[in-house]
């Protein structure tokens, strides 16, 4: 069964929209105008990006296949690790508007989350100063994302949350001796709680490195 989603109705961070279809169809510059995002300055180190979560565990569901389409243009994409739809952002696929094809896994309910991500992965040792910098411009695009009214409600980007595979277990080792949990595959670390000069051991690379916001 194919079931035709408009982007429109995706949140700005994480919409759930139930669906028991195993394909989903959308066209390009509906995506396009959801992920341009990506282009505006200041948040170099961070990006939107587009999953399919498992509408029970929250978690990725793998992408089968994906692709798009036009007439006798075809082109598949490669999926991550993460899960990620790898979307290009281009103005001629926006003119183009070629239709886009998502295939999940068969008889699993998934969702459709829009999430900002740390752009490039973080291995072994992490500084504070290093995450401070990706808050800030993760706080830089939830901003640009909701507008200038937003930015009243919204709630600030204190920290950040690590998602890893299921294998991983162990905690993240801070270097003033704190062990952070890693519960159902997450960690989130706060960054108020450490000083300047701290550092964090990471277990393994993180799948996703997502904003935290003080509720």
């Amino acid at each position: 069964m194919k079931k035709w989603i408009g982007a429109t109705t995706l949140s700005l961070l994480c919409l759930a929209l139930p669906v028991k279809a195993e394909q989903y169809r959308f066209t390009y510059s509906k995506l396009y105008y959801q992920l341009k995002v990506n282009q505006k300055k200041g948040h170099e180190d961070v990006r939107m990006a587009l999953f399919f979560n498992d509408s029970q565990t929250g978690k990725a569901c793998q992408i089968k296949k994906a692709w798009m389409e036009k007439e006798e243009h075809y082109e598949e994409f490669k999926i991550p690790t993460n899960q990620e739809l790898p979307l290009p952002i281009d103005d001629n696929l926006k003119s183009a508007n070629p239709l886009v094809y998502i295939q999940t896994e068969e008889g699993k309910q998934c969702d459709i989350s829009m999430e900002v991500l740390a752009n490039n992965p973080l291995i072994d040792t992490v500084s504070v100063n290093e995450l401070t910098l990706l808050t800030t411009q993760m706080d830089a695009m939830l901003s640009d994302i909701g507008g200038m009214f937003s930015k009243y409600f919204m709630p600030d980007v204190e920290g950040v949350r690590f998602v890893f595979s299921d294998a991983v277990t162990s905690g993240i080792k801070a270097s003033n001796g704190v062990i952070i949990p890693i519960e159902n595959g997450k960690a989130t670390i706060d960054l108020r709680e450490f000083n300047k000069g701290d550092s964090f051991e990471l277990p393994a690379t993180p799948l996703k490195v997502t904003p935290w916001l003080v509720k």
